[in-house]
């Protein structure tokens, strides 16, 4: 029973040592629908897709990795660490015994020593609700693995994992939207220029440092506009949306031309802007999509007849 309870009181240990604490880290971050996905271990997450203020689109059933394990000691690194927790243990009641099992612990490790590498992979979690969760309904917390895996569904960080955790931290800019007639006013009839600013291309990484075969890259470009209103009309969209220049050609760009006015009051126009997401290596990730709107009031065109 001591033995199980002292194993319990290493336990909390590992849990605490290995388990990272929760922090909005900015190059480690994303979320999307309501939900958080903060990541802080040794998961790098770097792009110029990572950049702070864009929308984090992913579909409800996206499912990022919740916990897993990832490379964390060498031979070497694991025996200091164990070592430390018995000299933590050192003055307490239960020294002499964590004194025990983690010299059995050392005794029974001693096989890797000659094993190259951080082949010590330590259980962590992506630090929401979910992720504590099955971080407490795994075991082991530790595991030695030899070589790098790849297969999927195993818990063990793997490209596919370190795409997924890429993708939740896609951030994609909302659409900047312009209209031509730019006062706000438009006429039936007549097409109402609808403009995008153009956005570059972006990608995020997410890697485990150390290990090139750890690490998975998503690249998301803009791949068409989609436009919507609240008012009857026929709309001209496309893969751009140009803004308006003078002397642009209806062709060349998007617009709406409203057949009826809106009394008074004005309508809706919704531009959502679709991306294209691909990765290396190559995965079937989501697409993303972002949108952003804007009000035109459109009025009847006034015809003076003269007799």
């Amino acid at each position: 029973m001591k033995r199980r309870l002292v194993a319990a009181a290493l336990a909390v240990s590992v849990v605490f040592s290995a388990a990272p604490a929760h922090a909005d880290d900015p190059s480690v971050g994303g979320g999307g629908d309501g939900r958080e996905y903060y990541v802080n271990t040794q998961v790098t997450v770097s792009g110029n897709g990572t950049t702070p203020g864009g929308d984090v689109h992913i579909p409800p059933d996206f499912d990022p990795p919740k916990c897993w394990w990832e490379p964390k000691f060498t031979y070497a690194e694991m025996v200091e660490w164990l070592t430390s927790i018995k000299k933590a243990f050192d003055s307490t009641f239960f020294g002499s015994l964590i004194e025990f099992i983690v010299d059995g612990i050392l005794k029974e490790f001693k096989q890797y020593e000659s094993w190259p590498g951080k082949i010590f992979w330590l259980l962590t979690d992506d630090k929401t609700a979910e992720g504590a969760a099955c971080y407490q309904a795994t075991e082991p917390k530790w595991r030695v693995i030899r070589q790098v895996p790849v297969a999927e569904g195993d818990k063990l960080i793997d490209p596919w994992d370190l795409a997924k955790i890429a993708r939740a931290n896609l951030r994609l800019p909302r659409p900047v939207v312009t209209i031509n007639p730019p006062d706000g006013t438009s006429y039936v009839g007549l097409e109402t220029w609808v403009g995008v600013q153009p956005q570059e291309n972006l990608s995020v990484t997410a890697a485990v440092t150390g290990y090139p075969e750890l690490s998975a890259t998503i690249n998301a470009r803009p791949s068409r506009v989609q436009i919507t209103t609240t008012g009857p009309g026929q709309i001209k969209d496309g893969a751009t949306c140009p803004p308006y220049q003078k002397g642009a050609s209806l062709a060349s760009g998007c617009w709406i031309k409203y057949n009826k006015s809106s009394l008074g009051s004005r309508y809706t126009i919704t531009v959502t802007q679709f991306w294209e997401v691909t990765s290396t290596p190559s995965f079937n990730l989501p697409q993303g999509e972002v949108s952003s709107t804007a009000t035109i009031r459109i009025d009847e065109i006034q015809s003076t007849v003269r007799k």
